[in-house]
């Protein structure tokens, strides 16, 4: 049992810190200085915490971080910074934790506190920099008073009942390892957009310049429009690279895939490819009654398609304004020639409604004419069978 309660302990400290190293340590060196709870033999070396200088530093550096946790993107350079901090604060921490265990299980455990500590804070740089997209700083506020919330109540449960923290921190953590493939992706997007914005600002072409719209055509697109869109390279008219962002009403199509979009000389259709999975893959994009529109963020220009059957939107980063408007451009002569092709099969069906009503009425004119005509060249004996002629005698 002890040996649960110490690797409890050490897993519980090393993940908690991960999200805020300060706050653990400097919990834990108040708990242990004023006796709030009673240390068991194998964690003595937790004491240590509660020297005052300790607690003076873990509660400085907590203040300044509680102050950049509450402010957009420096909360994000704040996390950067602390991407090498945190993990080797939890082996340190899990390693006091452990205390008089043999050297192996030491090892092991540091091994795993690490990758605890790694794994939380990812997690929360991730969400922090996918936070940091809205323009308004109370969610960032929101979300740090819950980290610090959590971190307080995780402290207090790894202390006093350290059996039960080993099991909750660890199915936390197998969450978390699921969540991480989405977590990378929305980083890595996130970190590739400031990149792009710090290299390249937002730059108009002169008016002599124009857009190239087929930017990407390459053999692997052009053999997965062939293959599996039934799209061959002359019915190309737009080709640009971009991002995916939130999609609804597109089968397979997640967030932050990066990948090319199509437009073709069908006005219903588009198509997005893009590497899922190890592989590539096309989605189809329904153009039918589509709405476009352009909604300018911090780090990229989104193109916004909305529709009673789909609504996607698609990130290009900063300094691509004019390929965006141009996108918007053919989108909408799309749009216009959709309507026109609607406008004509309307006039046409009218037409051939129409022509097979005159069609239909015609015969049965003729025929009363063919009748009136009988009646009045009718001999006078067909008259007399027909009925009886009274011819008044002269007088």
């Amino acid at each position: 049992m002890h040996i649960l309660d110490q690797l409890g302990v050490a897993l519980g400290l090393a993940t908690l810190a991960g999200v805020n190293l300060y706050l653990t340590v400097f919990l834990t060196g108040l708990a242990v200085r004023f006796n709030w709870l009673h240390l068991a033999e194998q964690h003595q070396a937790l004491q240590e915490l509660g020297h005052p200088v300790v607690l003076i530093v873990a509660g400085l550096l907590f203040a300044m971080e509680f102050l950049a946790d509450k402010v957009p993107w420096v909360d994000s350079m704040w996390d950067s910074v602390h991407t090498f901090i945190r993990p080797v604060g939890g082996v340190l921490l899990s390693l006091q934790a452990v205390g008089d265990m043999p050297v192996w299980m030491q090892v092991a455990a540091a091994l795993v506190a690490g990758g605890a500590s790694l794994t939380t804070h990812t997690a929360k740089a991730g969400t922090r920099l996918a936070v940091n997209h809205s323009p308004e700083p109370v969610s960032n506020i929101t979300l740090s008073v819950a980290e610090d919330a959590g971190v307080a109540g995780g402290v207090a449960l790894t202390l006093m009942h350290p059996a039960v923290a080993l099991a909750v921190f660890a199915a936390l953590l197998v969450v978390l390892w699921l969540l991480l493939p989405r977590l990378w992706r929305t980083s890595k997007t996130t970190m590739w957009l400031m990149w792009q914005k710090v290299k390249l600002p937002a730059k108009r072409l002169l008016s002599n310049e124009t857009v190239e719209l087929k930017q990407v055509v390459n053999n692997p697109l052009r053999d997965l429009l062939r293959i599996h869109g039934n799209v061959e390279e002359a019915q190309v008219q737009v080709a640009v690279r971009c991002l995916s962002a939130r999609c609804k009403g597109v089968a397979g199509l997640k967030t932050n895939l990066d990948g090319v979009l199509v437009l073709t000389s069908n006005p219903n259709a588009g198509w997005f490819a893009a590497t899922k999975g190890m592989r590539d893959r096309l989605f189809s994009l329904p153009l039918a009654d589509v709405s476009v529109r352009v909604d300018p963020r911090f780090l990229s220009e989104n193109l916004i398609l909305e529709g009673s059957a789909m609504r996607a939107v698609f990130r290009f980063r900063r300094g691509q304004s004019d390929l965006v408007e141009a996108v918007v451009t053919r989108l909408n002569e799309m749009v216009t020639t959709r309507e026109s092709e609607k406008v004509a099969q309307v006039d046409a069906q009218k037409s051939t409604e129409e022509a097979i009503t005159a069609k239909t009425e015609e015969p049965v004119l003729k025929e009363e004419d063919k009748e009136v005509e009988n009646v009045e060249t009718r001999p006078e004996e067909e008259q007399e069978r027909h009925g009886k002629v009274i011819e008044i005698p002269a007088t």
